[in-house]
Order: structure tokens, then sequence, then C-alpha cells
């Protein structure tokens, strides 16, 4: 129905797909979101809310999380899209796990083509409808002081306009995904965490001093190490059985001749590139997205959990960029893919220590990359102890990452469109 709906407003975007109908649609598409944000929940004391939001944005982990995705800047602070994205990326998780896990939903991922995508797809969208449901019912339940209405027949329409705006911004994400540029759900959030960057008015020239210019320099130099290590890369070289048969000739000819050859091969651009972040920002979004849930359990059991909950969101970044890793870059589907090829990797032997090697530089790259992403989140929190800047305070650091590894992507992507 979606589908029928999307071709229906968007025709031309489909026969004339070309960049400029891409980037033009993206950003009517972000608008359209921003302007659902916009709309206020009925039935709701908004300004009570917001003071109440703006005193414990900070300590509060519920609403940290609802700033985040949702965009919680402005006058309306609660509107039909607040839950955002954050029940697509619940489904998203799961799916992705029993993917993992079950055999038939592996098969329709890597055998099925685009139909086993899109029946995935549609997978994620049934339980993105049951995790809205759950957490409209988690969300009024926490915000029902706020009501002014407290019937469950109140309660009920409430629920009800949340759920029908998670599916709506799926639906947007999705338009985005087929006829846009970039990820939709990474754009929705970069662009609700633009709008809360915005609102906070960083840059003040009141705050113009010589902290202020200090906290400038830590930015910059940590958004240069999020750049580096959302594009290091490690290269496999490889060689075709053609290239092996020609350098064993040379080698009973020419030992000297071998050499040079080899090293033209190796340098020749033909290898196996592995981003030291495969999984890119998602194991930050899936972390960010985790933890504040994590951190409201256990409020209860310990008031003093800052030592814990950086642990914890380390772990589950390093994780998560283990985890999407595997799925992005299978080694025995790589192994599988060089054989048909011809194509082997350099003084390793085909099949199963292809395998094992492959494993070992997977294993190896994602605890790495997620490493890197831990040691940019602690010494961000490290400078901001040193200094307790406001700049630095008012900033979050796993929204920077975001910021710089979506614009990432976008760049990416708008280059290969303009090649083309």
């Amino acid at each position: 129905m979606f589908e029928s709906l999307t071709n229906q407003i968007f025709p031309k975007v489909e026969k004339q797909n070309t960049p400029t109908n891409k980037i033009l649609l993206t950003a009517f598409i972000l608008f359209l979101f921003r302007f659902g944000n916009s709309i206020p929940l009925s039935g709701i004391d908004q300004e009570a809310l917001k003071k109440s939001f703006l005193q414990l944005e900070s300590r509060n982990s519920i609403m940290q999380i609802i700033n985040m995705y949702s965009g919680g800047a402005g006058a309306t602070l609660l509107s039909p899209f607040s839950l955002g994205i954050i029940p697509f990326i619940n489904a998203s998780i799961l799916v992705d796990l029993l993917t993992a896990l079950v055999p038939s939903l592996e098969k329709l991922q890597s055998e099925e083509g685009e139909a086993g995508r899109r029946t995935l797809l549609f997978y994620k969208k049934c339980l993105t409808l049951l995790f809205s449901i759950v957490q409209s019912g988690f969300l009024i339940f926490y915000l029902k002081s706020y009501f002014y209405n407290t019937e469950l027949l109140n309660f009920t329409l409430i629920g009800l306009e949340l759920v029908t705006g998670a599916m709506l911004i799926v639906w947007l994400s999705n338009i985005i995904d087929t006829k846009g540029i970039g990820n939709g759900t990474s754009l929705i959030i970069f662009t609700n965490i633009v709008v809360t960057l915005i609102g906070k008015n960083l840059l003040t020239m009141s705050t113009a001093d010589n902290v202020f210019w200090l906290e400038i320099i830590i930015l910059l130099a940590l958004i240069l190490l999020i750049c580096i290590s959302q594009t290091a890369r490690v290269t496999i070289n490889v060689v075709s059985a053609r290239q092996l048969a020609y350098l064993e000739n040379m080698e009973k000819t020419n030992i000297n001749q071998q050499v040079t050859t080899t090293s033209q091969t190796k340098d020749n651009g033909n290898g196996l590139s592995i981003r030291l972040n495969q999984a890119g920002i998602f194991p930050i979004i899936i972390a960010s997205n985790l933890l504040p849930f994590i951190s409201f359990l256990l409020q209860s059991l310990n008031s003093e959990l800052k030592v814990i909950n950086n642990v914890i969101y380390y772990l589950l970044i390093i994780g998560f960029n283990y985890f999407y890793t595997i799925i992005f870059w299978d080694p025995e589907k790589i192994s599988e893919q060089l054989r048909k090829a011809s194509v082997s990797i350099v003084n390793v032997t085909p099949g199963r220590e292809t395998i094992s090697y492959l494993e070992n530089v997977v294993r190896t790259t994602s605890f790495v990359g997620g490493v890197c992403l831990c040691v940019i989140l602690f010494l961000y929190d490290f400078f901001k102890q040193l200094i307790n800047g406001y700049l630095l305070n008012q900033i979050n650091i796993s929204s920077l990452i975001i910021l710089v590894g979506v614009a990432y992507e976008v760049q990416r992507t708008l280059r290969s469109l303009y090649k083309k």
C-alpha cells in the first residue's frame, strides 16, 4: 500500500531519477518530517513538560533518548513523531540478530536477492508496529502526569497518534532509501541532531573567550579522529589464476623480473578493501538507543552509575560493531566469491585457509574499529571533565560521531551519483 501511494505522490521522481531530483526529494522528505515534529501531541501540557525537560535533560536517560531521536527542540516537545525512528531501529536489531541465527532468514538475505530483502523489510515493519505500540504505552505511562485527561480513551487516542507517527516515519525513511540519497534512518537522526544543536545556540559570541576557543580546537581534533576512524581501510592483496600462472613462468626464467611483476600486481589497485568501521555509525546509533533504557532500569540499584554506564556503552559499541561487520562481511561468502572469480589472496591457499585468514582480518578490524570509537568517546569525556566548558557540556559526542559519519556517507553517495 505504501509503495503504491509513494508512486502516486512522486511519479516524476521515479521516471526522472537524476541526482538533483534525488537531492530535492530527500530535502522535501526531511522537511515533511520536521513539519510533523512541530505538530503538538493532543492533550499534553507542553509548557510544563518542557520545563521539566530542560531541568532533567542532562540527567534523565529517557529524556535524552526522546530528544536525540525525535528532535525535541523548539516550542513543541511531544508530537505524533515523538517516537522517532526508535521502533524501527529496535525492529532492525531483532531481525538482524534472527537473520544471523535462523537459516531460513539468512537464506532470504543472501540467496533471494531483492525479493528476499523486501521480505525482511516487511518483517521489520511488522515488528516496528509492535515495538511502537509497546513504546508508546511506555512513554504515556512515564509522562502521564502531564496529560490533561487521564481517561483510558484519551490514552488510547494518544497512543494511536504515536504509533501512526512512527509508521509514517518508517514510510518516509523508506522513500529516502529507494528514491533519495543516503540511508533514511541515518538522515532522520542527523536532521534531529542538527535541529537540536541549532536550538542550543552553541556558537554565541558571548562565550567566545579563551576556554571557548580551546573547546573549538578540541572539537576539531575529535572530528578529525572521527573522520579517520570512518575512512580508514585495510586492503588485502589478491591475485587471479592468470596472474599466478604468469608469475610462475617468470620465476622459471628470471627471478628479478618476478619480483618486479609481483610488486606491480600488488600495487595495481585490485584487492579486497575493508573499512575499519565496516558497520559505519550503526554501532553508535544502536548503543545510544539501548543505553538509556539500561540506565533507567539500573537506576533503582545504584544512583552513581556513570562509570558502569560508560563501560556498558563501550561494550555495546564494540559488540555491535563486531556483529554488524560479520553480517556485512561474511568470510565464507567472500571466500566463495573469490573462488568463483578464480581469484585468491596473495600467499594464502584457497579454501579453508582463506576463510580462516578472512575471519582473523574481520575480527581484528571490527575490534580495532570499535575500540577507536570508544577511544574518541573517552577522550571527549576526559577533556569535558578537565576543562568543564560550556560548549563541551552542551554537545553529545555520540551525536557528533553520527553527524560526521552521516555527512561522510552522504558525500560519498553524491560523488558516486555525479560521476555517472
